[in-house]
């Protein structure tokens, strides 16, 4: 299961005031962390070179097994297996169509302390340009299937699944677009969300749009990562809160 999303980026201090004036976290320096009472809901660390993004983490039993098999799946380890002592262990890798995610052995840490309520991360999504290679490379690392649905009428969608729980999703791009991993967090107000975006140097990618579960956008800080925003229907809100 997706279990931790992960914010890389060249200027933490700052992108950190960003952050808290948007969905009120808190940054705690020494453990890398943003915090929302007090409780760790997202991570914050500074980019190696890298491009600013977010990256999705996902849990697993054992590391060493798992790379093993992103590698023989097609995929690639960008940086093997490494221990955060008193927390857990970690690798970053690619899916065979180069989609970067990371993956999460647990020690003390097991991820993402709160869940299900405005300011935390609520959904992790594929986008791709091959669903079908997709389909197979995660189906061979994690078990995973994908079942097809719809985003909103007339626009297909894929939601991950294990057993009948759906965990996350996959978004079909059109060809030539790099494929990449997707965060999304839950908030109350959307609107209030891209103000304090726009207020703040950011941008505001996608303008709100209506999808099966509520009112969906996209942002990007000021920073360069983009971030989706999700204010749930009312039906879900209820069962959430």
């Amino acid at each position: 299961m997706p279990c931790w999303a992960e914010l890389v980026t060249s200027d933490p201090s700052a992108v950190a005031e960003f952050y808290r004036d948007l969905l009120g976290w808190r940054y705690d320096p020494a453990d890398q962390v943003f915090r929302l009472r007090g409780a760790a809901v997202a991570g914050l660390v500074p980019s190696r070179g890298q491009p600013a993004g977010w990256v999705t983490y996902i849990a697993c039993d054992d590391l060493a097994e798992l790379t093993g098999l992103v590698a023989d799946s097609g995929g690639e380890v960008l940086r093997p297996p490494e221990d955060l002592p008193g927390r857990g262990r970690y690798a970053l890798l690619a899916d065979a169509s180069g989609a970067v995610f990371g993956a999460w052995q647990s020690g003390r840490f097991g991820g993402s302390q709160l869940g299900s309520e405005p300011g935390t991360v609520c959904f992790s999504e594929l986008a791709t340009p091959d669903v079908a290679a997709g389909t197979t490379f995660y189906g061979k690392v994690f078990g995973w299937t994908a079942q097809i649905g719809e985003l909103a009428p007339g626009h297909p969608y894929h939601d991950w699944l294990i057993g009948d729980r759906v965990l996350g999703g996959m978004y079909e791009l059109p060809a030539g677009v790099s494929a990449h991993w997707r965060t999304t967090v839950e908030v109350a107000d959307l609107e209030r969300v891209l103000r304090r975006c726009r207020d703040r140097y950011g941008q505001v990618e996608v303008d709100p749009i209506e999808v099966t579960v509520g009112r969906y956008a996209r942002i990007r800080d000021p920073y360069g990562a983009g971030l989706g925003v999700i204010e749930l229907i009312p039906e879900l809100r209820a069962l959430t809160s």
